[in-house]
């Protein structure tokens, strides 16, 4: 039998609005044209499916027989057809991600690596950039999402929580705070504190698991960048106060160790544009990220 999917398509849409004007215009034919695949397939298997009159339209034994097969098989097709050509789009096309230093160098090479694994014609464009324009970058259209922690929500965007992970302090190996039990904020008061300077909110957090301690904030070096912070540490010039990932950052002459009484904690979020939507790519990998619920075991290590 050569019966096609547009006979069958022809047949449920005349049947399911009952009538042949309806269809033809919902299938973009004439009713000449739709008249035809009707008796194209009346004729492939050699029975009459529809009776037609100037008033209804009816369904023979035969018609109803097939109706409850046709319209399960065109629904299907319909969603096999759907999942290859999602599945076609995530083989090609390009996402852009907007993350500040720390997350691009830690958490999401970790993601990027993952998404490559599952999706390697994809191409993957990472911009590292200072928090706030991060923001600036999703806002606009340049990125298709970005990957932070934000002072707070601003209109026009979407928020999804990731994970949390607290605040540490980077220090020489051999200085003396290594020796103690737990380091607590209050064990850094009138030592050299090397802090991220107002533009970022982990200068708010430090300030907060100073003030908590019943201490103010006075660094003696403020940076933009985790890396200057850390390169201060490896010479010896401070204490840093930043997110625990930096840990995979750093090499044997420097140690991380959690800070205490407080316990602060980052949240970081990815954002996208409000009403927009993303591209089967971005969604890809939006996917993965929120799997990546949690900062990875090896990046969680503090040395």
């Amino acid at each position: 039998m050569n019966v096609t999917v547009r006979q069958l398509r022809a047949f449920v849409f005349v049947t399911q609005l009952k009538s042949f004007t309806k269809a033809a215009e919902r299938l973009h034919l004439t009713q000449s044209a739709l008249s035809l695949l009707i008796r194209q397939l009346e004729d492939n298997l050699q029975v009459q499916l529809i009776e037609r009159s100037t008033r209804k339209v009816e369904l023979t034994a035969a018609g109803l027989e097939l109706m409850s097969g046709a319209e399960r098989l065109l629904d299907d097709l319909d969603t096999a057809l759907a999942n290859v050509a999602e599945l076609g789009a995530k083989q090609r096309g390009k996402v852009v991600i907007a993350a500040p230093y720390i997350l691009a160098t830690t958490f999401l090479v970790e993601v990027i690596a993952e998404f490559k694994t599952r999706f390697p014609t994809i191409s993957v464009h990472l911009k590292d950039s200072l928090p706030e324009q991060v923001l600036m970058q999703v806002r606009s259209g340049g990125a298709d999402l970005g990957i932070g922690s934000f002072r707070e929500w601003e209109p026009g965007l979407q928020w999804k929580p990731l994970f949390q992970e607290p605040l540490v302090a980077v220090f020489p190996r051999d200085h003396p705070i290594g020796e103690l039990a737990q380091l607590n904020w209050g064990d850094l008061a009138g030592l050299p504190v090397i802090s991220l300077n107002r533009d970022s909110i982990f200068r708010d957090l430090a300030e907060d698991g100073f003030s908590q301690a019943g201490f103010s904030l006075s660094p003696a070096y403020e940076v933009a960048y985790a890396g200057t912070a850390l390169a201060l540490v490896r010479v010896g010039l401070g204490i840093a106060i930043l997110p625990q990932c930096v840990g995979v950052l750093i090499d044997s002459s420097i140690a991380v160790r959690p800070l205490e009484n407080p316990q602060i904690m980052r949240s970081v979020a990815v954002i996208t544009r409000d009403g927009r939507s993303l591209s089967p790519a971005a969604e890809a990998f939006v996917d993965i990220l929120r799997k990546s619920v949690k900062v990875p075991a090896r990046l969680a290590a503090i040395g």
